[in-house]
């Protein structure tokens, strides 16, 4: 008797078949049904969900009447089912399974200069090496405590030059998706909104453990309707860090928008929630590995602070 290999290399090097017409036609209108059925089971998906609870006791009934037996009908009932959308599922990379942070990056490309080649401080920029990273790895931090999160890294930079906007447009272009994300997950207990410093390494550094850790500050616009939210979450923060890891926050910096800031009115997003921080990790001079020092130890707040939050 073949086994299942002996068989396989039997058809592997097997003639070629040459069917008969007749056997290509019966199959070719087989093929044609089955097309014609997956097209009307698409139609039937946008039916309503009572109409998909009528359909599916039909088929039970009818499978019941045909075949007999409770395996019919539990098969049965399950495949009618699963080809209809399940009333407010959400989807997975939209929520994340029902995230409590959403992390995201306004100005996608800030990047560091040690991690550069041939970059001075102005052009450390990039589209690969960039804050996502930091942002990743707060994300994963995060994930490590059993806390549920959604990052972003849609690049925003690009869709400002894609749309031919003036890029003083591009807290308009990343509020698009803030407040898509706020619609889609009603949960969400804290917005991160992630950026390095302008600053140089003297100023964006501090020695915790022997090792070089990049520091933190907060940024709230005075200008947003939700100020008084948004500078109490900010606070809140910077005092958790500031009790476990003196001086690994500079403080929270508050900013009024003038005539000729180009991100007049835009609020640093923070209109569109509360608990809405803009956080900014180290600078422009400060390497990967002091942003993951400084993400580790903020990962340890925000757990403090979102167990705080539920009470």
């Amino acid at each position: 008797m073949q086994n299942d290999n002996e068989i396989f290399e039997g058809i592997k090097h097997s003639p070629n078949l040459n069917p008969r017409s007749e056997f290509v036609d019966d199959t070719r209108q087989l093929l044609i049904k089955k097309a014609n059925r997956i097209s009307k089971v698409s139609k039937i998906k946008k039916l309503s969900y009572y109409w998909s609870v009528a359909i599916a006791t039909v088929a039970m009934i009818a499978w019941t009447s045909l075949f007999g037996g409770n395996q019919y009908i539990v098969k049965s009932y399950h495949n009618v089912m699963s080809a209809f959308p399940e009333n407010n599922v959400e989807s997975i990379t939209a929520s994340n399974k029902n995230p409590s942070v959403f992390i995201y990056h306004t100005h996608t490309t800030e990047s560091f200069k040690p991690e550069l080649e041939n970059k001075n401080i102005d052009e450390a920029y990039d589209e690969n090496k960039n804050i996502t990273m930091v942002g990743a790895e707060l994300t994963s931090e995060l994930k490590k405590k059993n806390i549920n999160v959604l990052h972003s890294t849609t690049d925003f930079d690009k869709i400002v030059r894609n749309r031919d906007l003036d890029y003083s447009n591009i807290y308009d272009i990343s509020g698009e998706e803030v407040q898509t994300v706020l619609d889609k997950n009603k949960n969400l207990k804290l917005i991160i909104d992630i950026h390095r410093d302008t600053q140089l390494k003297e100023a964006t550094t501090i020695r915790i453990d022997g090792k070089d850790v990049a520091s933190v500050s907060f940024v709230v616009s005075e200008n947003s309707p939700n100020f008084k939210e948004n500078r109490k979450i900010a606070k809140l923060f910077h005092q958790k860090l500031e009790k476990k890891y003196p001086g690994l926050s500079r403080g929270v910096l508050l900013k009024t928008s003038q005539t000729r800031n180009p991100y007049k009115q835009k609020f640093y997003n923070q209109d569109l929630f509360g608990n809405s921080l803009l956080l900014q990790i180290g600078g422009v001079e400060n390497t990967i590995e002091e942003e993951n020092r400084s993400v580790e130890l903020i990962a340890e707040v925000i757990d403090e602070l979102l167990v705080e939050l539920d009470e």
